[in-house]
């Protein structure tokens, strides 16, 4: 079930909605998100943090990987799944990464994120005191090399049997997120971060309703003059599912912007009117769109 946005007849009306995208829109220089690494069961530090943040850090993500690898795996993707190059992906895009090394994934976590100094400099390490000598192996290794760089550093002691959160919170909040924003430029697709990716994926997703991947795949070979990575946007696109900016909706594949959500882009002043005429003329659009489609936009509607 394609979009109608991208049926035939439809290229004028793309072409305002690329220049749109040129021209009209603002970003913000910091992403919101925290990507947590820790274990899975219920009395494990992760899933515990991961719920203390939603009553007490609501102004940021918090983004647990499996949901989003599940997502990647399963859309059939034109490059094979390297966890390794998504998680460095989720790096990219997070305002902080908060480790627990509290099971044999994030033990692993630890030694890779500690080896990308790029990476290392977002991590927070959060160790038992109660387990951690200071001659083990991520004492000596990981941990003294995340020291070294990270913005957060030194990493945190925390008794894992009563766990101050504050803390870590505290930690999350000593960098602080510019607020503001700068014009955003569509540069080559290969140029462009991962970061600024997903916001003109979330922000096309916002102004087309609902969309799938093809769809945004569609729209973003018209900004890029073709040259764009179906397995990047699929694992961006992943990612703002995971981390709850989008929503999956339907049996077709289509996801919709999270209302609840801050967006990454706003409309430049005089572009407003704009970008509500575009709106309006998909509205008038979707009148004639399969039956099933006017319905998915219909739930979406009255989700907002």
């Amino acid at each position: 079930m394609h979009h109608p946005l991208i049926g035939d007849g439809q290229l004028a009306l793309r072409k305002r909605v690329i220049s749109l995208f040129q021209n009209g829109f603002s970003i913000k220089r910091a992403s919101n998100i925290v990507f947590v690494c820790g274990g899975n069961e219920a009395t494990d530090m992760r899933p515990l943090f991961c719920a203390y943040c939603d009553q007490h850090m609501t102004d940021f993500e918090i983004f647990m990987p499996e949901g989003a690898m599940e997502n990647v795996m399963a859309g059939g993707a034109d490059e094979p799944f390297d966890i390794a190059d998504f998680e460095e992906l989720v790096g990219e895009l997070s305002h902080a990464i908060v480790i627990f090394p509290e099971a044999p994934g994030s033990f692993a976590e630890t030694g890779y994120f500690a080896a990308i100094e790029a990476l290392a400099q977002k991590t927070i390490l959060a160790l038992d005191f109660n387990r951690q000598r200071h001659d083990s192996f991520i004492s000596l290794g990981p941990a003294k090399k995340i020291n070294s760089v990270s913005w957060f550093q030194p990493t945190i002691q925390l008794d894992y049997s009563n766990p101050r959160f504050e803390d870590i919170v505290e930690r999350i909040r000593r960098v602080r997120r510019h607020h503001n924003s700068k014009t955003l430029q569509l540069k080559a697709f290969s140029e462009m971060t991962a970061y600024e990716l997903s916001a003109v994926i979330h922000e096309i997703v916002r102004v087309m309703s609902i969309a799938t991947v093809d769809d945004v795949m569609y729209l973003m070979r018209g900004f890029f003059n073709a040259h764009v990575s179906l397995g990047k946007v699929q694992k961006l696109m992943s990612i703002l599912v995971g981390a709850k900016s989008l929503i999956e909706i339907g049996d077709y594949g289509h996801v919709y912007a999270n209302p609840q959500k801050e967006t990454l882009l706003t409309t430049r002043e005089g572009f407003q009117g704009v970008w509500s005429e575009i709106r309006l003329s998909l509205g008038e659009l979707y009148l004639g769109a399969e039956v099933d489609f006017q319905k998915l936009v219909e739930e979406v509607h009255d989700a907002d």
